[in-house]
């Protein structure tokens, strides 16, 4: 298992270098950008001819933020703050002036590298309207049941428990903050069952949990969303 995004380390990328996992400092401004890089081909029904940033761009023409946008998440993920975009003789690229550039064959792998750096999973798309429905339902449906935990409650938890100062904090990636704070709910966990296990009477109905288990924060939400995948058939379901 590679210790690349608990050390936040950049991952090499062909044409453009180092890309990096957004920080929390940089979290904000990242977030506004989002619905951008959520975009996938999905969401344009009858283009199958052009690429993915090629429809962005399309859209940024009419509406300038799309592509300012674009611009600083590139900035971002680089770390750098030149990003231009440039369409020149049928060549539509974004630039820096450290000649780092990202093109249309690219943009979408990156993309997903992105997501996966910072912990994000795209939402999935399905053809039947009534199969897309329910899976929303679903979703919003365990959000209201779950917890209220909101970013910053997570980095004043780490804060607490770890005694790190927020200076600190607002230099974690994502996935640092994630792990931590994840971390520090199981072992709480892991306490409470444990003064628990050593009363002889509850024991042997306890089950002990491994203390250092996997986080798995990369978990899909869309796990057993619909009872039955045979029945459903949801992999011709999904686009």
């Amino acid at each position: 298992m590679s210790l690349t995004n608990i050390f936040q380390k950049p991952i090499e990328f062909k044409g453009v270098g180092k890309i990096y996992p957004i920080q929390m400092k940089d979290w904000d401004e990242f977030e506004s950008y989002l619905q951008i890089l959520m975009l996938n081909n999905t969401h344009f029904e009858g283009d199958s001819d052009n690429s993915l940033l090629y429809k962005l761009v399309n859209i940024g023409l009419e509406n300038p933020a799309v592509i300012i946008g674009l611009q600083n998440i590139f900035n971002l993920i680089t770390r750098t703050s030149t990003f231009q975009f440039n369409w020149d003789l049928d060549l539509l690229l974004f630039v820096n002036e450290d000649k780092q550039f990202i093109n249309e064959t690219m943009y979408d792998e990156l993309r997903k590298v992105v997501l996966h750096q910072n912990l994000l999973i795209e939402p999935k798309v399905f053809k039947n309207p009534m199969m897309q429905e329910w899976a929303d339902k679903v979703l919003a449906s365990r959000n209201r049941k779950s917890a209220n935990v909101r970013l910053e409650d997570m980095v004043t938890t780490v804060a607490a428990l770890s005694s790190k100062h927020y200076d600190d904090l607002e230099n974690y990636s994502m996935y640092q903050l994630k792990s931590e704070f994840y971390r520090h709910k199981h072992i709480k966990h892991y306490d409470s069952i444990a003064n628990a296990y050593g009363n002889p009477y509850a024991a042997s109905e306890i089950e002990l949990p491994e203390f250092a288990q996997d986080l798995d924060l990369y978990a899909d939400p869309y796990k057993d969303i619909f009872k039955s995948d045979k029945d459903m058939n949801i992999k011709k379901a999904i686009k």
